[in-house]
């Protein structure tokens, strides 16, 4: 399934960037590569023992990178665990995750950074890519409604003080108050469209129940909450969270741990991965494992990752993002923390779980021409976490 979302021309000047971050980098914002800093690259030289990676110099194309999602990338970066492997990578900052997919088709980028489920779709268009390591093992998003919102149960329990308030209500039965409500998606047929359809389904909503409206960026979604256009927001923090803070949404559905959201679903869902051609490990399987090693890595950093290691991040956050300040980071962060995956390994009943939802959100997908155990490769990933054990 493709995203649709295609927010105008991105700078040509920050769609690559060199990121091969050190620990000398520590501290230093911004994506685009500093030339003091630059100088000083060869201070983390690739640890002894490493076999010498097949391609030194990778691409990984992707759309958002400064998206919370894919922390454990700049963990990788931050901490110069891709320098340590032998390996320079290059951050190509696309429009959309489509043109992040295709860059990788037409060669343009070895590798991509996106949604699973964007690489399951990528099938049922006869392009082959596989998950290699899975960066989230929840959806890290959030349903939230205006305050107020007002439904026919609100308006009857105003009317009637024995009538419970709205608040006493179960969250299915909560949900439920959505019928014939607009919902903002950040595009439609987008992961956030899938797992609002599978939230409202255990309400027992449909497509059909309800009306989906894009709303883009975190600037574009505000606004469309503020002027009334939609009725409820699933969006992902920190703007979910600021709003949150801010007292202008109530949240109806948190998704953003794998326990709060398989209470929602009643199944677990994955998010974003890193994903490559099946060829490109069977071409360079060293440097494809070297690249598994830094973020899986990465994603054991994450799970340690004290206060004061999550605010030198926060220090290094990509400029991108000034809405990003410490206190939103660090509380996204803590909320987040448990739904980045502890091992990089995408379990074969996720995908599927995954695949299901897809078709809900878009029935005309072809079910029978995907098989989700295509898109997944586990091996790099299992063997990362069993070179690191060795290691310590």
């Amino acid at each position: 399934m493709k995203s649709k979302k295609d927010e105008g021309l991105v700078d040509a000047a920050r769609r690559q960037h060199v990121l091969s971050w050190t620990g000398a980098a520590v501290g230093m914002g911004g994506w685009s590569a500093n030339p003091a800093w630059a100088a000083q690259r060869s201070v983390s030289k690739p640890s002894i023992g490493i076999p010498k990676p097949e391609k030194r110099s990778l691409t990984l194309a992707i759309a958002n990178p400064s998206a919370l999602p894919y922390l454990p990338l700049l963990v990788a970066l931050h901490k110069g665990f891709f320098a340590q492997k032998g390996l320079e990578l290059a951050i190509s900052e696309q429009q959309s995750a489509t043109r992040a997919i295709s860059a990788v088709s037409t060669g343009q980028a070895d590798m991509v950074g996106g949604w699973l489920e964007n690489m399951l779709g990528a099938q049922s268009r006869a392009l082959s890519l596989q998950s290699f390591v899975l960066l989230g093992a929840a959806p890290m998003m959030a349903l939230g409604v205006p305050r107020p919102i007002l439904t026919n149960t609100d308006a009857r329990a105003a009317a009637s003080p024995q009538q419970p308030a709205l608040s006493g209500v179960s969250a299915v039965a909560r949900l439920a108050q959505l019928r014939g409500r607009k919902i903002g998606v950040v595009a439609l047929n987008s992961p956030t469209h899938t797992v609002a359809l599978a939230t409202l389904r255990r309400a027992g909503l449909r497509a059909a129940d309800v009306g989906f409206v894009s709303v883009g960026s975190p600037a574009s979604a505000t606004a469309a909450l503020r002027s009334g256009q939609i009725d409820a927001l699933v969006h992902m923090d920190p703007l979910m969270l600021q709003l949150e803070q801010r007292g202008e949404i109530t949240l109806w559905a948190d998704l953003r741990s794998p326990e709060a959201a398989h209470e929602v679903l009643g199944m677990h869902l994955p998010s974003v991965c890193v994903a490559a051609p099946q060829e490109f490990a069977q071409r360079y399987p060293i440097t494809a494992q070297a690249c598994s090693d830094a973020l899986v890595q990465a994603l054991q950093w994450l799970q340690l990752a004290s206060l004061r290691d999550v605010l030198q991040l926060q220090q290094a956050w990509p400029d991108t993002s000034p809405s990003m300040d410490a206190q939103s980071f660090v509380a996204s962060f803590e909320r987040l923390r448990s739904a980045y995956s502890p091992d990089g390994v995408c379990s074969p009943q996720m995908a599927s779980n995954l695949l299901q939802a897809m078709h809900e959100a878009e029935p005309a997908l072809r079910l029978e021409k995907i098989d989700p155990l295509k898109s997944i490769n586990n091996t790099l990933a299992q063997r990362s976490l069993a070179r690191l054990k060795s290691s310590v």
